[in-house]
């Protein structure tokens, strides 16, 4: 069973509850974060996901790591791609490594479960 986890990721960050949250955090945090963190002042153009939206396993969780605002940091484009270089989370490898810790998941969660009632 494959969820679909970039139509429901495309469909809420294209919503207005996100472009809403989007603007609300850029009014409360107009400055980099991280730039912040390391001395610097420079302007956030954009919002960054602390965790991942595409790491939630249901589209509830989906929906609980897009819409909290303590989930995001207001980020300049130099800081957000950093900090995404930093974690992996570029590329092809990085793609690959996704579908296997989703599989992973799914394992643990639907099949382990229906050996250990058996």
């Amino acid at each position: 069973m494959k969820r679909n986890n970039d139509e429901d990721y495309r469909k809420m960050i294209q919503s207005r509850h996100w472009a809403e949250l989007r603007r609300y955090k850029l009014t409360q945090n107009p400055l980099c974060e991280r730039c912040m963190e390391e001395g610097r002042t420079r302007a956030a153009s954009e919002v960054h996901h602390v965790k991942p939206v595409e790491d939630a396993m249901t589209p509830t969780e989906m929906r609980r790591l897009m819409f909290d605002v303590h989930n995001l940091r207001s980020l300049c484009h130099d800081c957000h791609v950093k900090t995404h270089t930093e974690m992996g989370r570029s590329g092809a490898k990085h793609n690959k490594r996704v579908q296997a810790k989703r599989l992973e998941r799914f394992k643990e969660r639907f099949l382990d479960e229906d050996k250990e009632s058996k």
